[in-house]
C-alpha cells in the first residue's frame, strides 16, 4: 500500500471517529432534554408558518451579551418548570436571581403572584405567574416575549409574532415543552400540579373547589377565573363571567360559587344572586340566604379595582358599602 493510501485510510478512520463522537454527543444531549426533539419539530412548523406571512425576514442585531443572558434565563425557567418547590423557597430563589415581584394578590385561600425577569437583561422578557395555596405552588405559568420585533425585508412591516427563529438557536437550553401558536405574540408555558390541587380540595372541605357544570367550555372558564388569573372587584361594572352565567340561567352554578375558595368569586356570586333576588327570577332558600349574608359581611379581603393606572388594593367587601341598588344597577346595565 502506498504512503498516500495509508494516509487516506487514516483520514477516513479519523473522520468516522469524529462523526461517531458527534452523533453520540447529540444523542446524549437529546437524552438529557426530554422535550428537545418535539420542540425542534414545533419550532420548525412555526417558522414555516412565518414564511407564509413574510417570505423574507430582515436580520436583527442581537448582542452576544443578550444571547448569553437569554440562555441563562431559559435555563432558569427550565429549572422552575421542572422543580417542585414551596412558595417560600421560590421567593428565596427569586431574590438570588433578581426577579421583581409585580403583583401579589390574595383572594380567600388563593394567592396569585406574578414576578418578572428584567426585559433589559436580554432580547426576551419573561413573566412568571404562580397560584399558591398554603405555601404550595399549585400552578405555574411562564410568558416569554421578545420586546424587539423583526421586520419583513420587502414590505418593511413589523412581524407581531413571537420570534421562534431566534428561539431555535437557543433550543438546547429549553427544557420545557414549546406549545402555543405560530401567530401568538408570546410563548406561554404552564403546568398544573393536580396532586397538590387535590390535597387542598381534601383539606378545605368547607369550600367547593369546582361547581358541577356540564358545559365543558364554561367549566374551563370558571376554573381559569378561580385559579389561573388575577381579577378584581369593580363597583361600577358587573363581572363578565357572571353575566354569562346569568344569561345561560346557570343559577345552580352561581349558587355553588358562593362556596368558592377564591373569595372574589364568592363575592361575585353573592351579587349575582342578590340581583336575581331583586328581580324575583330565582327563589333563594334560607341556606343560601345565610351563606350570602356571611359572604357580604366577611372580613376576608378581595382585590378591588382602583383605576387603569394602579394595581388593585385589597379590602374586605363589607367595607365597600355596596347597596342592593348599586348591585341591581350595574347588573341591569350589563344585561340590557
Amino acid at each position: 500500500m502506498s504512503r498516500f493510501n495509508q494516509l487516506a485510510g487514516i483520514a477516513v478512520i479519523l473522520y468516522l471517529l469524529i462523526l461517531s463522537l458527534a452523533t453520540n454527543a447529540q444523542t446524549a444531549s437529546g437524552t438529557q432534554n426530554r422535550f428537545y426533539a418535539k420542540n425542534v419539530k414545533r419550532i420548525d412548523s412555526f417558522i414555516l408558518f412565518l414564511k407564509t406571512y413574510c417570505n423574507s425576514v430582515k436580520p436583527v442585531t442581537i448582542t452576544n451579551k443578550s444571547v448569553k443572558q437569554d440562555k441563562e434565563n431559559l435555563r432558569y425557567v427550565s429549572k422552575l418548570y421542572n422543580m417542585d418547590m414551596q412558595y417560600k423557597e421560590f421567593v428565596q430563589d427569586a431574590d438570588k436571581n433578581d426577579l421583581v415581584q409585580s403583583q401579589n394578590m390574595q383572594a380567600g385561600i388563593i394567592g396569585l403572584k406574578e414576578f418578572k425577569i428584567d426585559e433589559n437583561a436580554g432580547y426576551m422578557a419573561t413573566d412568571i405567574w404562580l397560584t399558591v395555596i398554603d405555601d404550595k405552588i399549585i400552578y405555574k405559568k411562564f410568558v416569554i416575549k421578545n420586546t424587539a420585533k423583526r421586520k419583513c425585508a420587502v414590505e418593511n412591516t413589523t412581524i407581531p409574532f413571537f420570534d421562534f427563529v431566534y428561539l431555535k438557536g437557543l433550543v438546547n437550553d429549553v427544557d420545557f415543552p414549546v406549545y402555543g401558536c405560530a401567530n401568538c405574540d408570546s410563548l406561554v408555558v404552564d403546568t398544573l400540579y393536580q396532586s397538590l390541587f387535590n390535597e387542598a380540595e381534601q383539606k378545605y372541605t368547607a369550600y367547593k373547589f369546582m361547581p358541577d357544570v356540564t358545559n365543558r367550555q364554561l367549566k374551563d372558564e370558571i376554573f381559569t377565573a378561580t385559579y389561573l388569573q388575577a381579577g378584581s372587584y369593580h363597583n361600577k361594572e358587573a363581572d363578565g363571567l357572571f353575566i354569562q352565567l346569568l344569561k345561560l340561567k346557570e343559577y345552580a352554578t352561581i349558587s355553588s360559587l358562593l362556596y368558592s375558595p377564591n373569595h372574589l368569586m364568592a363575592v361575585n356570586a353573592y351579587e349575582a344572586l342578590a340581583y336575581l333576588r331583586s328581580t324575583r327570577a330565582f327563589d333563594i332558600n334560607s341556606q343560601l340566604e345565610e351563606k350570602m349574608k356571611s359572604i357580604a359581611s366577611s372580613p376576608v379581603e378581595i382585590p378591588v379595582f382602583c383605576g387603569r393606572d394602579c394595581k388593585p388594593t385589597n379590602f374586605p367587601y363589607s367595607t365597600l358599602k355596596i347597596t342592593e341598588r348599586n348591585i341591581y344597577d350595574k347588573y341591569d346595565a350589563a344585561l340590557k
